[in-house]
């Protein structure tokens, strides 16, 4: 049993991982076709309010509620089975509320966020809230179904319906902006996602129409499981602020233009941190997870057996997020510097020739960097925190972080032109500020837990924090000060050429100023690559001995 569940669950992530490439492949067609105002009022505003907010409120804590039912519960009789089921059902109730709210809100509010006064304009955004409010009603129909997919774990079913509503929903985008002659293009959006909301639920059905268990209203509900969705869905709404900080600061206070700049940028970005940074992550954490569930087991008994243990794990953490870091250093230094070429070949000549999206995007380049270190970092903190007082103190330092952002982002976003990062780039630079501080939060959780363990084996005991150890341990985990001082100095010599031969006349992919700006760019690559190789020499061999001794362990698990 085992065994199939790991299949499915590696089957799922290679079915996501497909997923998300195809998502972005297709949303790559949708952005050469629109200008940054149309994305803006669609994929921010609209979205957000009409279809993310209701859908994510109305049945998150559903999903996770029934989720830890399936997995902890053994084998219930049949009209407790169906008491939960009915449960399932209930979102679809809630989330229609939800919903109306949100188109109440929509109709009351959709002439104030028109600034031009047009009539054509103001009847587009109208005609597309009220679509977005309709494809959250059809959607959230099919959601007994996906709670099915998520329980039975048929990640296959689920890959295979988003995945034709993704095809379905691009397909008609690309239509309807090529032929709304932009007029209508935010109502575009609206009936594309429309009809992504409903080939899904219709795929849904069909696949598990045999399978599906139907609402039995006569046997109520199992107020335990009702109790749990309960306080997961109140839980969400701290989840939701948190995640969606940056669209929900970018609704209330910026233009449509800077939220489709800010749309563009993300969608880029977000793309090479789900492809490159994720699944690493998500491996990290479980790798972390097994180590220290190792050392838990040992440490009462062998206390040198224990203390190796401990330093292999510290090795490990060491190399693994040094060269997480150095994947965003590419993306900050090198990246950050050909946004502008970029633009031009993935997205089309009115993107590429756009100063704002250039830039954006540049500044979205520096800020994977942070979120390079962040992610694996955190996973460390989530692969060995046990106790309440550890998992407390990381749902504290998230609520601060997020109240952070909220504090600081609308000054950035306003204010911040007087120091060149206003706008978009106002709320990179806010994202960046907490990234940092969540990093700084986790490297100190993971000093401690190092320093306690190796300290006095055997127990994990807080002790007074060094700032001199815990400065040294960060230096452990990051590239040498030269390397980082000749990825700077490369950094500095790209951005004087972008500055000289990109951003005057706005040249073409084919001319000379291009070609010298890409030419320097790869002189810059090889000399960084060859710097880094002689420098860097003990953190080569200390990856690739981790890289063999993981191939080692699963060939033995194979042979056993």
């Amino acid at each position: 049993m085992s065994y199939a569940k790991t299949g499915k669950a590696a089957a799922g992530v290679l079915y996501s991982f497909l997923l998300r490439t195809l998502s972005f492949t297709l949303s790559q067609l949708t952005i050469r076709f629109v200008d940054p105002t149309s994305l803006g009022k669609a994929s921010i505003r609209l979205e957000l309010i009409c279809n993310t907010t209701v859908l994510f409120l109305g049945r998150e804590g559903f999903r996770l509620g029934l989720m830890k039912v399936a997995s902890s519960r053994g084998h219930d009789d049949q009209r407790k089975i169906q008491r939960i089921n009915n449960v399932a059902w209930l979102c679809i109730p809630v989330t229609l509320c939800f919903t109306l709210i949100a188109l109440m809100f929509h109709l009351h509010t959709y002439q104030r966020q028109v600034t031009s006064g047009d009539d054509d304009e103001m009847r587009d955004y109208k005609l597309a809230g009220l679509f977005y409010c309709i494809s959250s009603m059809i959607e959230i129909f099919s959601e007994p179904c996906m709670i099915d997919c998520l329980r039975r774990m048929d990640m296959k079913t689920r890959a295979k319906a988003e995945a034709f509503a993704s095809i379905a929903r691009a397909l008609l985008s690309v239509f309807l902006l090529s032929v709304s002659r932009k007029k209508y293009n935010a109502a575009a959006f609206g009936i594309a996602q429309c009809i992504y909301a409903a080939v899904l639920s219709g795929t849904l059905y069909v696949c598990k129409l045999d399978t599906l268990m139907w609402p039995r209203f006569t046997y109520a509900f199992d107020h335990s499981v009702l109790w749990l969705c309960t306080v997961f869905s109140l839980q969400s709404v701290f989840k939701h602020l948190l995640t969606d900080g940056d669209r929900i600061v970018l609704s209330a206070i910026a233009g449509a233009y800077d939220s489709g700049v800010y749309a563009m940028a993300s969608t880029y970005c977000g793309m090479a941190c789900r492809i490159l940074f994720q699944p690493m992550e998500e491996n990290g954490r479980i790798l972390f997870s097994n180590s220290h569930s190792h050392i838990a087991r040992v440490k009462s008994e062998k206390d040198d057996e224990t203390k190796k243990l401990v330093n292999d794990l510290r090795k490990t953490y060491c190399s693994l997020i040094k060269f997480m870091f150095y994947i965003g250093l590419i993306f900050a230094v090198f990246g950050s510097n050909y946004t502008s070429i970029l633009l031009k070949i993935m997205a089309g000549g009115h993107w590429g020739s756009n100063p704002d999206a250039a830039y954006a995007l540049s500044a979205f380049c520096i800020y994977t960097a942070i979120m390079a270190l962040n992610g694996m970092t955190e996973a460390f903190v989530y692969g060995v925190a046990e106790t309440g007082i550890e998992i407390g103190s990381l749902t504290v330092a998230h609520a601060i972080f997020g109240l952070v952002f909220y504090v600081i982002a609308p000054v950035l976003v306003v204010h911040g032109n007087r120091f060149g990062i206003g706008g978009t780039v106002g709320l990179v630079v806010a994202n960046g500020i907490c990234m940092v501080l969540r990093s700084c939060f986790s490297l100190h959780f993971a000093y401690s837990y190092f320093d306690c363990y190796l300290a006095d084996t055997g127990s994990k005991q807080t002790k007074a924090f060094n700032i001199k150890n815990f400065v040294r341990f960060v230096a452990n985990v990051l590239p040498q000060k030269i390397v980082l001082v000749f990825f700077l100095v490369c950094f500095i010599i790209m951005n004087h050429s972008r500055r000289l031969w990109m951003e005057s006349g706005n040249p073409s992919l084919a001319s000379m100023a291009t070609v010298q700006h890409l030419g320097l760019g790869i002189v810059c690559f090889a000399m960084t690559g060859c710097f880094v190789y002689a420098l860097e020499k003990d953190f080569g061999r200390s990856l690739y001995a981790m890289i063999s001794d993981r191939r080692r362990k699963d060939e033995k698990q194979k042979e056993e």
